[in-house]
C-alpha cells in the first residue's frame, strides 16, 4: 500500500516538471495565464503531498510509538508457607518462688544470689523458739503420764483399780504422743528447703524480716529448660495447633531458634482477645534468659505448587487488583494487563488465587510505566 502512495506522489511531481517545461506562450498575457495555471497545479500538488503524507502516517503508526525497557520473569509453581507473627517473651520452665509453710521472723538465710542449690537443701530457717518450748513441756509432760500409766497398768494387773483408770491413763500417755508429733512436723516447717534444682536468681529477705506463707523469701530458676510464651489474636484460633512449626527470633541477641508448639490454649482472654500459645525452647546458648523479648512466627498454613509473586507487582485499581504480563502480539513484545485475585501473604510475598498460571511472563521492573497494550522490550 505504501508502494502505490509513493508511486502516485511521484507522478503528480512528473506532471509537474512536464508542464513547466512545455513551450512557453511569450506574450504577457501567455505568461500571465501561464502562472495562473501553475498556481493553481501548485496549490492541488501540495494539497495531494499533504494527503499522501497523512495516509503513511496512519499505515506506519509506529514511527511516534514510546517503546518502554522492562525486566520480567516465568513464574513457575511453588511452595508457600503462610506464618503468624506474634510478640512473646522467654521464660524458665521451672521458675519458683520459695515461701515457707509456717509464719515467724527469719532466724537464718543459708543461699546467696547465683549460689546453685538442689531439690530439697535448705535455703532459710524461721524462728521456732515458741515451738520448741511446747515440745519440751509435753515432752514432760508425757514422761509424767507415761509413770502414771505404768503404776495403773501394773495395779489392772493386779485387779486393782477400775477399768476406767486404766484407760484414762493409757489414753493420757497416746493424746500427748500425738500433740507432741504434731508439733514436730509444724516445726520441720520452719526449716524453708528449695522445691526444684536451680540457681538462686534473688533473695527477697533478710535474716530478722518476718516471713508469712504466700510470702517469697527467694527465687530459684533452673535454666535448663525453658519456653517460649506468645499471645496469638483470635482470629488465628481456626489455624494453630499443637506441632505447628515455629520460628523464634531474639531481636536482642540476633538470634533464632526453631521448634514446635507443644501448647496451644483452648480458651480466648475476653479482653485482649488473644490465646495462649508455648513452645520449648532448647538451651543452647547461655545467653538465653528469663523475660527476653521475643519474636515468634507460628507457620499456620502450607501450600504446594500454587502461584506466589511479590506483593508489591500488584497494583490496585479501579477494576481491581492487576498485574503486567509480557505477550507476543504481531511479532513484537507487549505488555498486557491482567486482574488478579490474591490470597494468603508473608515476608514480601503473595499467593495469587487467579488470574496467572505457570508459564506467565510478568513483568517484574518497569511496570510503573506501562498500560494496557504498551509494547516493550527486554
Amino acid at each position: 500500500m505504501k508502494n502505490k502512495y509513493v508511486a502516485a506522489l511521484a507522478l503528480i511531481v512528473a506532471l509537474f516538471v512536464t508542464a513547466c517545461g512545455s513551450k512557453d506562450d511569450n506574450s504577457l498575457e501567455g505568461k500571465k495565464a501561464k502562472l495562473a495555471e501553475l498556481q493553481t497545479e501548485q496549490a492541488s500538488i501540495a494539497e495531494k503531498i499533504k494527503n499522501i503524507q497523512d495516509e503513511l502516517g496512519v499505515l506506519e503508526p509506529n514511527n511516534d510509538i514510546k517503546i518502554v525497557n522492562v525486566k520480567a520473569m516465568p513464574l513457575v509453581a511453588s511452595n508457600f508457607q503462610h506464618f503468624v507473627e506474634a510478640s512473646g517473651r522467654l521464660e524458665a520452665e521451672n521458675n519458683v518462688f520459695v515461701t515457707p509453710q509456717m509464719g515467724g521472723a527469719l532466724t537464718s538465710v543459708k543461699v546467696r544470689e547465683g549460689d546453685y542449690v538442689k531439690k530439697g537443701q535448705v535455703v532459710a530457717t524461721i524462728d521456732n523458739s515458741i515451738l520448741r518450748n511446747s515440745i519440751q513441756e509435753i515432752e514432760i509432760q508425757l514422761s509424767t503420764a507415761k509413770i502414771l500409766f505404768d503404776k495403773q497398768s501394773s495395779l489392772w494387773d493386779q485387779k486393782i483399780g477400775t477399768e476406767i483408770q486404766y484407760i484414762q491413763a493409757k489414753t493420757q500417755v497416746e493424746s500427748l504422743e500425738k500433740r507432741i508429733q504434731t508439733l514436730k512436723s509444724q516445726d520441720a516447717m520452719n526449716v524453708v528447703k528449695s522445691p526444684i534444682d536451680g540457681y538462686v536468681d534473688e533473695v527477697r529477705m533478710k535474716v530478722g524480716e518476718m516471713a508469712s506463707p504466700g510470702l517469697g523469701i527467694l527465687r530459684v530458676v533452673n535454666f535448663n529448660e525453658l519456653k517460649v510464651v506468645a499471645n496469638i489474636p483470635d482470629t488465628y484460633a481456626g489455624t494453630i495447633k499443637k506441632g505447628d512449626i515455629v520460628k523464634v527470633r531474639f531481636p536482642d541477641l540476633d538470634k533464632e531458634v526453631n521448634t514446635k508448639l507443644r501448647f496451644v490454649s483452648q480458651t480466648v482472654n475476653p479482653v485482649t482477645r488473644t490465646f495462649t500459645a508455648e513452645a520449648t525452647i532448647p538451651r543452647v546458648d547461655s545467653q538465653l534468659k528469663p523475660n527476653l523479648t521475643a519474636i515468634v512466627e507460628i507457620n499456620d498454613q502450607s501450600k504446594s505448587e500454587v502461584i506466589v509473586i511479590p506483593r508489591n507487582l500488584i497494583q490496585r485499581t479501579d477494576i481491581g487488583d492487576i498485574v503486567y504480563v509480557a505477550i507476543q502480539e504481531n511479532g513484537k513484545n507487549v505488555a498486557r494487563s491482567r486482574e488478579v485475585s490474591t490470597g494468603l501473604s508473608y515476608d514480601g510475598n503473595i499467593e495469587i488465587v487467579s488470574g496467572l498460571s505457570s508459564g506467565d511472563v510478568i513483568i517484574t521492573d518497569g511496570y510503573q510505566d506501562l498500560v494496557d497494550g504498551t509494547i516493550i522490550e527486554f
